[in-house]
């Protein structure tokens, strides 16, 4: 579990432009030579295990969730208008003490794997739940407003280590 600042999240994209830029340059020959079933060569593309996922599994399925929710496939928001964004271990929850109470807000969440999501969302007294399927429709969003001083999020699956989640909560403009 984590929680971006829009400092961190500007570091973090940093960070990882550099990184896949160092990818896209390194010699890939080795990896163009590596052995693939007949079945993934003439899909060009290999079919996903149902294995559950842990470690470095996990974190690609959370990197794929994040993915969905990256500026390019979203309507742009202002800056200014970022909450916070990150990854829930399945069950989880991440919370948020720096809103106050009557926030409108538009709440992104995203899931990537095998399963379905239920995102909960609690403020005070109000709260608003989203089921997200990963196969079928992995991206949801909905409005929200706050009732109290704090901002909870919460994600939980009956295939917790077969799926990545993802949010992003900016104010409602």
């Amino acid at each position: 579990m984590y929680r971006l600042t829009r400092r961190t999240g500007r570091a973090l994209a940093a960070a990882a432009l550099v990184a896949g830029l160092t990818a896209a340059c390194s010699d890939s020959s080795t990896a163009s030579k590596a052995p693939q079933t007949s079945e993934a060569a003439s899909s060009g593309s290999a079919t996903p295990t149902a294995r559950p996922a842990s470690g470095p599994d996990r974190e690609r399925l959370n990197k794929e969730a994040r993915d969905l929710l990256d500026p390019a496939h979203r309507p742009a928001t202002d800056e200014k208008g970022f909450v916070s964004a990150g990854s829930l271990a399945v069950p989880g929850m991440n919370v948020d003490k720096t809103i106050t109470s009557g926030t409108a807000l538009r709440v992104e969440v995203a899931c990537a794997g095998e399963g379905t999501v239920i995102f909960t969302v609690t403020s005070g007294t109000a709260k608003a739940a989203k089921r997200v399927d990963c196969a079928r429709s992995p991206r949801d969003g909905f409005d929200f407003t706050t009732a109290g001083s704090s901002l909870a999020i919460h994600a939980d699956s009956s295939e917790g280590e077969s799926v990545g989640t993802a949010y992003l909560v900016s104010r409602a403009s």
